[in-house]
């Protein structure tokens, strides 16, 4: 029996959270990264993939307008929805105590996420 293997885009690398999103969405499926959002659009209407995942919601962030704007400028149709919890971990070297740390370097994401945390 021939198995089909879905692929999914996903925009950013290999064990981003899109990655994560999509396989909790399709388990069997082939993740494809890409580098940016339009170039993820393009694909799925070019018919090189079979479908993408996108975010287009943070609970704390708030909306993607990229995602947002691409999907009215394409002519592409969102057919599901994943919700994913996302955990951050703070990373230092061994013996670094959390209250020695003067700066904590991150993606812009990342520190609008957790605006509470005192670090």
């Amino acid at each position: 029996m021939l198995e089909i293997v879905l692929n999914m885009i996903i925009k950013g690398a290999p064990g981003a959270y899109s990655e994560a999103a999509a396989l909790k969405a399709y388990p069997d499926c082939e993740t494809v990264p890409c580098e940016d959002f339009e170039s993820v659009f393009g694909a799925v209407e070019l018919w090189l993939v079979d479908k993408a995942i996108l975010q287009i919601e943070n609970s704390v962030g708030g909306s993607v307008h990229t995602n947002y704007d691409l999907i009215l400028r394409h002519r592409l149709h969102i057919v599901g929805e994943v919700q994913l919890i996302v955990d951050h971990c703070l990373l230092g070297l061994p013996g670094v105590q959390k209250e020695d740390l003067k700066c904590v370097l991150s993606h812009p994401k990342v520190r609008v996420t957790h605006r509470l945390c005192d670090f």
